[in-house]
């Protein structure tokens, strides 16, 4: 029996809480569409489990500490949204900031084939800052 697509991100957010990237990088689908807002400063549109990588590569250059607290799921068919807060200490400013925000995966035959991030106006984080991907 395969996994319904809210375990199957359930334990995509359990492999982030371990900070085992390589098991999220290996858990979505080789063609993922990686979509993150460019107003933070690990935001980009990513392809492919590289680009996956390359964005959690973004999120360690930009963040320390970063913490993500699951809020809640809400699914249906083949589409998970995940309500989540978000903290962190930015290594350009030194700051402590966070964010809420919203993640809506879509995914098929019991693999990520999507993700969309959407956030409020994030109080405190700069510009997004030019990274190379």
């Amino acid at each position: 029996m395969s996994q319904s697509p809210t375990d199957v991100i359930n334990e995509l957010y359990g492999a982030f809480a371990r900070n085992d990237i390589p098991a999220i990088v290996g858990m979505v689908d080789e063609d993922v569409q990686w979509r993150v807002p460019e107003n933070l400063p690990h935001g980009g549109d990513f392809h492919g489990r590289d680009g996956v990588g390359r964005f959690f590569q973004g999120l360690a250059e930009n963040w320390e500490g970063l913490e993500l607290e699951l809020d809640g799921l809400v699914s249906g068919g083949d589409r998970v949204l995940a309500v989540a807060s978000i903290q962190g200490r930015l290594r350009s400013t030194g700051e402590q900031t966070g964010y809420r925000s919203i993640h809506a995966w879509t995914v098929r035959d019991g693999v990520p084939v999507r993700f969309d991030e959407y956030v409020d106006a994030p109080v405190g984080l700069p510009a997004a800052q030019a990274v190379t991907r």
